[in-house]
């Protein structure tokens, strides 16, 4: 057996434990929306779609929340946030996106990259399912294979790896440049500096093999930083706070791990070696020194892959990729359509967020959107630009295409085969831009038919199935919401008639009266909630848990700010990593 396999096996022992440690720490996570643990619709009877707070997920709070979870009065209290234990720290396994972002930063774009094991998304979003999973041996394997294939190529010849280097030694007894080479990678892998035992430790490792008949200095740091990338301290992101003096004895985040959170939130990757500089100087003990790093790393290309994963978990880019339809039915409804709309969400909001820096809740009346030609034509609007990229265009006046909720791929992810899913894309809107909690169906609902009866809408088989009892209640909550875009088939295609009737796309959302997408758009908006749950959504994605009763004070800070801003994507990221509930494990 060669020294370079046997290093391998060790590795995937390393993971194995690592494995063990993080589901000791964090807990065992339940049924789950979407990821690894697929959810369900509940029109269709499927199982259910749950929430809860991730087990063993960072803590958070805001100065003048009580340990006991008194509710602070404010708009945050429009959101009901449950009465829970304090949430407690952990670790955070990385996500499918944050592992890609972070091996194409370390080891440059072109890096060859696989799938690994599936996300699981709690309340929609893998960054609280984080917090609660570990790898499973498959995973396990899957990474090993990713590594090899990764160092393989980052240094596969001198030119290359010396972009990746802090240095390149000169040969196998260059200790100087070899241990600098890996204290650089090291501490960008780690978040952190390298202990004097873990430098040690992966020196010799790459002196050794570089020592070997038919081996060179290269070789031997292809297999250390192999061996880092299979710590549990690259794969999971260890943020347990520590008390400080300065804040009565609060535990706060170190300025490593502080680091660590934001290029996490900001960048879905590793921290650079100018936000670790900062660390190290202590500047991130502060929200301004905080602030300061945001808004550079803000500025950074890197930022928009982090806005783009967090676009894909809240409009359920897991759900997208899974909505098969009946290709007799709608043929054009193929692979890189699909894709394309996915595409068309992420630019709608980048745009928002970056280039018109403007008022995110006016995406839900925005007839701007984003096309390449393949989706152009799939709207029937004109393409005249030469090349298939994507191209911001501005849809036709009156238009019934109103808002994000008419995005294509919004409407294709929520809807079945054959059929479209006023319950499915209703429910959407309650839980991810009202933030409502949509119990499960109740044993023995059964499942609605695969295609309407002949000359039935589906919101006639939908108001049918709402009329029995233990339907009615939840299905009224989402029904009214889902019926205003009935107006586009399930693959998100314009139309008119249902079954060869016309269609009703009348509705209500909480006594507000609609018809059609446009007025159900400028009636979400015009909700009290809707503000408030776009803030609580993206604290629930930075701090990787749900929000709960103690998050009150924080929540309520951030949500004023944006208001104030004009619900401002940017600035509330930049206030977000300066609130205490980013900053601090606990609250007060």
């Amino acid at each position: 057996m060669s020294l370079p396999y046997k290093i391998a096996t060790l590795a995937i022992a390393t993971l194995a434990l690592c494995g063990a440690v993080a589901s000791a720490c964090t807990g065992h996570v339940g049924e789950s929306r979407g990821g690894g643990i697929a959810g369900g619709d509940p029109s269709s009877g499927g199982p259910p779609v749950s929430g809860g707070p991730a087990g063993g997920a960072t803590g958070g709070g805001s100065a003048g929340t009580s340990g006991g979870g008194a509710t602070v009065p404010g708009p945050a209290s429009l959101l009901s946030l449950p009465t829970l234990p304090l949430p407690t720290t952990g670790l955070h396994k990385l996500t499918s996106f944050e592992f890609a972002n972070s091996m194409q930063d370390l080891l440059g774009a072109g890096v060859p990259l696989a799938p690994v094991e599936a996300d699981t998304l709690i309340g929609g979003f893998a960054t609280v399912g984080a917090s609660s999973v570990s790898l499973s041996p498959a995973g396990v394997e899957q990474y090993d294979t990713i590594f090899s294939n990764a160092t393989a190529y980052a240094f596969a010849d001198a030119k290359r790896a010396s972009s990746l280097l802090a240095c390149v030694p000169t040969g196998p007894t260059d200790s100087a440049c070899l241990t600098q080479a890996l204290n650089a990678f090291g501490r960008r892998a780690f978040r952190r500096p390298l202990r004097a035992d873990e430098t040690t430790l992966f020196l010799n490792l790459a002196t050794t093999i570089a020592g070997q008949a038919g081996s060179s200095a290269l070789a031997g740091l292809r297999y250390a930083v192999m061996a880092i990338l299979e710590s549990p301290d690259f794969l999971y992101r260890v943020e347990i706070g520590a008390p400080s003096s300065a804040d009565g004895g609060r535990m706060k985040y170190t300025g490593f791990e502080m680091a660590s959170r934001l290029a996490a939130t900001l960048w879905a990757s590793v921290p650079d070696d100018v936000l670790l500089d900062a660390a190290a100087k202590d500047t991130l003990s502060t929200p301004a020194g905080t602030m300061a790093q945001a808004q550079r790393m803000l500025a950074d290309p890197r930022a928009h892959r982090s806005v783009a994963a967090f676009v894909d978990q809240l409009y359920d880019a897991f759900d997208l990729s899974q909505a098969a339809k009946d290709t007799t039915m709608f043929a054009a409804y193929t692979p890189t359509l699909q894709a394309a709309m996915m595409t068309e969400i992420e630019l709608r909001v980048d745009d928002m967020t970056f280039t018109q820096k403007g008022d995110y809740l006016s995406l839900l009346e925005s007839t701007s959107t984003f096309a390449n030609k393949e989706l152009a034509t799939f709207y029937g609007v004109p393409f005249t630009a030469t090349d298939n990229g994507f191209h911001k265009i501005d849809l036709p006046a009156g238009t019934p295409r109103v808002g994000i909720l008419g995005s294509a791929g919004f409407l294709a992810g929520h809807g079945h085969e054959q059929l479209t899913s006023p319950t499915h894309r209703g429910k959407f809107v309650r839980e991810m831009l009202l933030c409502e909690t949509i119990p499960p169906p109740p044993p023995g609902v059964p499942p609605l038919p695969q295609t309407a009866p002949p000359g039935s809408t589906v919101r006639q088989v939908m108001t049918t199935h709402r009329s029995a009892a233990q339907c009615s209640a939840c299905h009224a909550l989402m029904d009214p919401i889902g019926f205003a875009m009935e107006n586009f088939d399930t693959t998100g295609q314009y139309r008119t008639m249902d079954n060869g009737q016309t269609i009703d796309a009348t509705g209500q959302l909480d006594n507000v009266q609609f018809n059609g997408l446009a007025q159900l758009g400028k009636a979400v908006r015009n909700n009290a909630v809707t503000g408030p749950c776009a803030v609580s959504k993206v604290y629930e994605n930075a701090l990787g848990r749900l929000p709960v009763d103690v998050d009150h004070a924080a929540l309520n800070s951030l949500i004023g700010q944006f208001t104030k801003s004009g619900n401002k994507i940017d600035q509330l990221l930049v206030n977000l990593v300066a609130n205490d509930g980013f900053r601090f494990v606990a609250p007060m």
